[in-house]
């Protein structure tokens, strides 16, 4: 019994030291011994060391000696909640009295099940029958946030912070009020909650949403002063450079956004999203050829990626480069294909007189695009050129009735008389 005693206390000693080599086996062994206060020491260990699995045993084991034992019920419960056993939960929820620790753990099963709006009502009941427990209100806090009912969230975050408290299972209220406010529009509040925390606490995220609501009160010089420094401080977190280079592009320093792309690029060469940003900042505003190969690597990183496709082929068409067109097919499968690239391939085809694909991507195109005055157009002088005389009068019909007091479509219906 000693024995068994002691290696209970040995293994709960060994998992606060991380050390958790025959885990399994050994909590199996301590499951065998009689001294269930031990155990129930064991159980909140495992539990408070992300070891649900093994915990969750233990209570098992302690439930089936003890099933009137309410507090044991609730540790039992917990870890079938954490471990999905939904169904198995919600059975011995039903034994367990009415008491705020029960709504808690009904709350935590609707939440884990997506019915967001009844783990909401259940933490509110937990509310009225024990009004000043700040954890319960940052529990409703929280799934309001999450559900994204952030002015109701705020008013919950206040509630706490009136008892003392500002942060809860290491989560700091003021960041959580500056971010609800900036997501309800309240840009000046989120400013001044962003403000009240101590700078050492403030994680990249805060830095960022901090960065955003300078940005929407009108202050971009603030902001990028922040992001700078957020950049010095976490070189690796790699939105940062993205949401710098937006900032410097709305001020219309091109070359800073071009170059702080480029850093973030050397970093991460696979966000495919800074690729595309810094691609078209240079095509626009700087080396036209390296904008191109960017575009053309965010297509590598994700041949799904729509925008850098649709902006070069709209590049390659104004300069005629109809083969650069057609050579943008590596990319992407017919069935993904967006139908503005479909158009600008029909067109490329029809240039380069490939008129068995040109007809084909044509007729892909149309169901789309039948009403769009541009494409009807680029369609009818096609079907001119390769001698599709009655085709192309249908199409010349809907470009009289949609392009109406454009007088060149008369004229081509008195030439085809």
């Amino acid at each position: 019994m000693r024995d068994s005693m002691q290696d209970i206390y040995k293994l709960i000693d060994d998992i606060n030291l991380q050390k958790l080599n025959q885990l399994d086996s050994r909590v199996q062994q301590a499951l065998e011994s009689d001294d269930d206060d031990a155990l129930f020491v064991l159980g909140e260990t495992l539990y408070n060391f992300g070891l649900t699995p093994q915990g969750l045993e233990v209570f098992r084991t302690l439930y089936m000696k003890y099933p009137d034992e309410d507090e044991v019920l609730i540790y039992f419960i917990d870890g079938l909640i954490s471990e999905n056993h939904t169904d198995e939960a919600l059975e011995y929820l039903n034994e367990v009295p009415l008491t705020p620790e029960r709504l808690m753990l009904e709350a935590d099963l609707y939440q884990q099940i997506s019915m967001v709006d009844i783990a909401i009502e259940k933490v509110q009941q937990a509310i009225d029958m024990q009004p000043a427990d700040p954890i319960i209100h940052f529990a409703l806090a929280e799934l309001l946030y999450f559900d994204g009912q952030y002015l109701r969230a705020s008013r919950e975050y206040d509630t706490v912070l009136e008892s003392g408290e500002y942060e809860i299972n290491g989560i700091n209220l003021f960041s959580r009020l500056a971010d609800s406010s900036l997501q309800s529009g309240n840009y000046t509040d989120a400013l001044r909650w962003f403000d009240e925390i101590n700078e050492k606490e403030l994680h990249s995220e805060d830095y960022l949403k901090k960065a955003i609501a300078y940005e929407k009160n009108d202050l971009t010089h603030e902001a990028i002063k922040l992001m700078k420094t957020l950049l010095q401080k976490d070189p690796d977190f790699i939105q940062g450079y993205y949401y710098l280079q937006q900032l410097y592009e709305n001020e219309k320093s091109f070359a800073d956004a071009i170059e702080i792309g480029q850093e973030g690029l050397r970093l991460n060469q696979f966000y495919k999203e800074l690729m595309y940003s810094t691609g078209a900042l240079q095509i626009e505003h700087g080396d036209q050829n390296e904008g191109v190969e960017l575009l053309k690597q965010a297509l590598e990183v994700d041949p799904s990626y729509q925008e850098p496709l649709l902006m070069l082929a709209d590049l390659f068409r104004k300069e005629e480069e109809y083969e650069a067109i057609i050579e943008l097919v590596q990319f992407v499968n017919e069935e993904d294909m967006d139908p503005q690239f479909v158009w600008q391939l029909a067109y490329a085809f029809g240039e380069e007189e490939r008129d068995k694909e040109a007809q084909h991507f044509y007729e892909l195109a149309f169901d789309t695009y039948k009403e769009n005055i541009d494409f009807l157009k680029d369609y009818y002088y096609y079907l001119i050129e390769v001698g599709q005389t009655d085709q192309a009068k249908g199409i010349l019909e809907t470009l009289i009735e949609k392009d109406k007091g454009n007088a060149t479509w008369i004229e081509e219906q008195e030439r085809l008389m």
